[in-house]
């Protein structure tokens, strides 16, 4: 009798594990999302991805700022919620790796389709999905009422809104609570050369402000509705707004531009780690790249994606001499000089 119960006992183990191999090889069901995008994007990137996987998206968390989503996700690394964040420029995922609350993965997609990898973390934390640039927006009506007339050009550079014609009239935003006002910052300090050159355009430039909003679009209302005459904001996100709103602005892509690398990373201990890296991949394809563009007008890392008309090759922009590691490094640095500047 102790034998024949222990060969019950044997087969029990043995189908158990036959069982649970299966369970494995069915693979993830269900991927939880974390989005720093707007919604419409959001809600096609998650059911693409479940039409092309069969792995079931839950879209747990979506809203545009960044910085929110990685704060619930700090909150969260005890008992994590998410498997990936995605949106927000690459800054916000670096904080996120420096402080452990990421999972390593390389996409075998970067390589497979040729993307740049440079676009890339280097250490392996998150993967660039699209790219974004600030551009230069300006009331088209109001200039030719007040400025024209002075023989002053249109603004088309950085250094253009640092003219007294514009005093009172530049609308910018806040590095405090948008990584769009962050990366302007970096980008003056970047094309200028130091830190010392790009502060002092800051110097110069805040007596033309006339206000600094929260987040880093909220110029495009403000000089559309003739509240100020010029303002920066993402070139996408004033493109979109200008093409489908037709507003009376006029939108500009200064030399030595700003930019950003769209990011997306698995969240550290993700409870659907498998279904994550799955996501992470059809992020890369062209299917993601396409809804990204036509809805959020971003330009994605991958060649080959149809852009909406009216929105200029990202090749074709002429970008700040950029030094990646040093923006994410000195977030905290240079937005205590930024506040110290503007008393903001």
């Amino acid at each position: 009798m102790k034998r024949v119960g222990f060969l019950v006992l044997a087969m029990l183990l043995i189908l158990g594990g036959v069982f649970a191999a299966g369970k494995t090889e069915k693979g993830p069901q269900k991927v939880v999302i974390y989005a720093a995008l707007d919604e419409k994007t959001t809600k096609e990137l998650a059911a693409a991805f479940k039409e092309k996987t069969g792995i079931d998206a839950e879209v747990a968390l979506q809203i545009e700022q960044a910085g929110t989503v990685a704060a619930r996700i700090k909150t969260e690394a005890s008992n994590p919620r998410a498997d990936v964040f995605i949106g927000g420029n690459s800054n916000f995922h670096s904080e996120l790796a420096a402080g452990g609350f990421l999972e390593k993965y390389t996409s075998p997609v970067v390589k497979e389709a040729g993307i740049d990898p440079k676009l890339m973390d280097p250490d392996g934390y998150w993967t660039g999905w699209y790219l974004g640039a600030l551009c230069l927006l300006y009331n088209e009506k109001l200039y030719n009422e007040k400025v024209k007339p002075l023989g002053i050009a249109p603004p088309s550079t950085w250094d253009d809104l640092l003219n007294p014609v514009y005093k009172g009239q530049v609308i910018a935003s806040n590095p405090a609570t948008t990584g769009g006002a962050y990366l302007m910052m970096a980008a003056q300090i970047f094309r200028l050369g130091s830190e010392e050159a790009g502060f002092e355009y800051i110097r110069k430039l805040h007596p033309n402000v006339a206000q600094y909003t929260k987040g880093a679009n909220g110029s495009i209302p403000l000089v559309a509705q003739g509240e100020a005459m010029v303002g920066f904001a993402w070139g996408h996100d004033t493109l979109k707004q200008k093409i489908q709103g037709n507003l009376p602005i006029v939108v500009v892509f200064p030399k030595d531009t700003g930019f950003e690398i769209g990011a997306a990373s698995i969240v550290k201990g993700a409870p659907n780690l498998e279904a994550a890296k799955k996501f992470i991949d059809f992020l890369l394809s062209p299917t993601a790249g396409t809804i990204n563009a036509r809805n959020g007008y971003r330009y994605p890392v991958r060649s080959g994606v149809e852009l909406p008309p009216g929105v200029p090759p990202f090749e074709q922009l002429k970008l700040a001499p950029w030094d990646l590691k040093k923006a994410a490094d000195n977030v905290d640095k240079w937005k205590k000089k930024w506040a110290e500047i503007t008393g903001m």
